[in-house]
């Protein structure tokens, strides 16, 4: 019987791996794509250039205001080792995605076993969102790790391990303030609001269990010194942090004062569809199951005890406050269903220990079925986009063939627009030309080569200018050209 349990916990561990290798195969594939991941590369970039550790920059001499520096520390870091390549910046979403699976396995291997463990580390790297976020250039991962060091914490104590885990509880607060700000305080805190409302004379003593003054101060002294530092060397970094991104994002759906972007807007309750596509294929198979078991009374009944429980009901909160929470929001993107995902491989596992799928050969193929699903799903999308149908959004190969050809450093000139994976490629500051400025470059110097990109309806509306230059190359947003 151990040999056998033996041999299925290293199957599940070989199973791990393949799909974390099989995310680190497409890392290396993929070229960086705007604009978000483009971006946040390149403000990292220039975080490890103008060795800045405390203000990230949108662009050169460009304070970003818009997050905390936590992922862009990482990132930095990362390029300071390995230097430049598609995969340096993502290097640090993977681990910290994968150290979120071990707060996650650390967990379950001491309040339930290593198969259980296992099963929910694997439902949730395989889940769509989480297996396509440990690969790109996103702060979410980082807020994700630090709000579920919080809440596994919080059930540790619950269940009596308070060594070293209640003041975790406090530490992951101060790290999800360095990764994303107040969002980390307001998840874990309104999941501890609703859980302890359903059942308050009982769950409201659980609070003594954590050393809330010295906790606070903890948490402080890991994130309040940056937060004053940047305010005093780019003051007005609050106001725009705390009031706009915070307050004014969430409450206005048509909010102007994004200094880096636009809003998200998305009709009031979208929230709820996107957790339905970003948790294929597991969170459309626990609807199933939950729908099945409401028909059967004998199931029903059981399903309705089990969520009187402490610990099922705190991660069903889990795992649901995040869509609960920007439901009303209209500024939204589909990142923000990815806090609750950990509890989803939780619960997902919990479901598989009570009907013991590692004895029914039916449920251990479908197990495997859905592992294997999106890790398939993401190679095949991959080929088509670079091979077949090339839709990605990157000026990585429009860069790169200007590159090849200004073998003597020949100039090229971004007419009236820049991608950020431009800025990225390039490698350096980048300025805008008009269509003036180049006419007067034509004028002056007849016999400079030099090249030009600009965007592809742009050009075809002053087609006569350019009937000089010699068409290079067509990306699908931009066109390179060439003097002559």
């Amino acid at each position: 019987m151990q040999k056998t349990n033996d041999r299925y916990i290293r199957n599940l561990v070989i199973l791990f791996w393949s799909i974390v290798s099989s995310r680190i195969l497409l890392m290396v594939v993929l070229p960086l794509t705007d604009t978000t991941e483009a971006r946040y590369a390149n403000i990292a970039l220039i975080m490890s250039k103008t060795n800045d550790w405390i203000t990230p920059y949108f662009d050169y001499g460009i304070p970003y205001w818009g997050k905390p520096p936590l992922s862009f520390w990482f990132q930095a870091l990362s390029y300071d080792l390995f230097g430049i390549h598609d995969i340096v910046p993502r290097i640090p979403s993977l681990l910290v995605t994968l150290a979120t699976a071990w707060i996650i396995y650390k967990m379950l291997v001491v309040l339930q076993d290593k198969i259980t463990a296992l099963w929910a580390i694997i439902i949730y790297f395989s889940s769509l969102l989480v297996y396509a976020l440990s690969g790109v250039v996103l702060l979410d991962p980082y807020l994700t790790f630090a709000t579920t060091l919080s809440y596994a914490s919080f059930i540790m104590v619950l269940k009596g391990h308070k060594k070293y885990w209640n003041y975790l509880f406090f530490i992951g607060l101060g790290i999800g303030l360095l990764a994303k700000g107040p969002l980390a305080i307001v998840l874990v805190g309104g999941t501890l609001f609703i859980w302890i409302l359903f059942s308050f004379k009982k769950r409201i003593r659980t609070l003594s269990l954590f050393p809330w003054i010295s906790g606070t101060i903890i948490m402080l002294i890991i994130a309040v010194p940056w937060y004053v530092i940047a305010e005093n060397k780019t003051p007005g970094f609050l106001d725009y942090f705390i009031i706009g991104e915070h307050f004014d994002r969430f409450l206005d759906s048509g909010w102007k004062g994004d200094k880096y972007g636009h809003a998200h807007f998305k009709p009031l309750g979208t929230i709820w569809f996107m957790w339905l596509y970003c948790s294929l294929p597991w969170g459309l198979a626990g609807i199933i199951l939950v729908l099945k078991n409401l028909f059967n009374g004998e199931k029903r009944s059981l399903m309705l005890q089990a969520l009187r429980s402490e610990t099922l009901s705190f991660y069903l909160i889990w795992m649901l406050f995040p869509m609960l929470f920007f439901t009303m929001s209209a500024n939204i993107t589909e990142t923000y269903v990815l806090y609750g995902f950990p509890a989803l491989g939780i619960l997902f596992a919990l479901y598989y220990r009570s009907i013991d799928i590692s004895r029914t050969k039916g449920a251990l193929k479908l197990f495997l079925a859905g592992a294997l699903l999106i890790p398939v799903l993401g190679f095949l999308g991959t080929f088509y986009v670079m091979n077949v149908a090339p839709k990605l959004k990157t000026e990585k190969f429009l860069i790169q063939k200007y590159k090849n050809l200004a073998k003597n450093g020949e100039p090229v000139y971004f007419l009236n627009h820049k991608e950020f994976s431009e800025i990225y490629y390039m490698n350096k500051n980048i300025h805008i030309t008009t269509l003036d400025a180049l006419k007067k470059i034509a004028i002056s110097h007849p016999k400079e080569k030099y090249f030009v990109i600009g965007q592809k309806g742009e050009l075809l509306q002053h087609q006569k200018p350019f009937q000089q230059y010699k068409l290079i190359y067509q990306s699908q947003r931009h066109t390179l050209f060439s003097s002559f």
